[in-house]
């Protein structure tokens, strides 16, 4: 089992133009029990100039997230220790309005109500297109960053 945290520094020059990370911002944790799509969902945020920061290990993202300021978590549902409902119950309950991406390859309907009931933002089937990751990456982050605003405004 891949055990460690990875982190992943933007690749390329801070003064590209064009990239998600640029236009939405802030670091990803990436939450997945599979070594290989956790490489690759790595390297694909990675290139879009994102950093990223990426275990297999849900109860050690629970110490990175005391830790740290991430403005994403894409987490896998199914995982032996403890499941990606259980992760995201846990991230909800400590007040945490991060936005969650869940992923999925048992694309079920009742896991799926489970999943957005609990406060996940979206919910993603196995495989993954790198385009419909990139559109829900930016929409979460969008919505996160307005709600961030939004709070900024009303806490002044």
């Amino acid at each position: 089992m891949w055990n460690k945290v990875e982190h992943s520094e933007p690749k390329g020059s801070l003064g590209t133009s064009g990239s998600l990370a640029e236009e939405f911002g802030g670091p990803i944790l990436i939450i997945d029990d599979d070594p290989h799509f956790l490489r690759v969902l790595n390297r694909m945020l990675s290139s879009e100039k994102f950093k990223v920061t990426a275990t297999s290990n849900p109860c050690e993202a629970l110490g990175l997230l005391r830790c740290g300021n991430f403005n994403l978590i894409i987490c896998d549902l199914r995982m032996p220790e403890c499941d990606g409902l259980n992760l995201l119950q846990a991230i909800r309950g400590g007040g945490s309005e991060v936005p969650v991406i869940i992923l999925t390859a048992y694309g079920e309907v009742d896991t799926y109500l489970e999943a957005m009931n609990a406060g996940a933002t979206e919910y993603l089937n196995k495989p993954i297109k790198s385009e419909e990751l990139f559109r829900v990456v930016r929409n979460c982050l969008n919505r996160g960053n307005s709600r961030h605003n939004s709070q900024r405004i009303d806490h002044a």
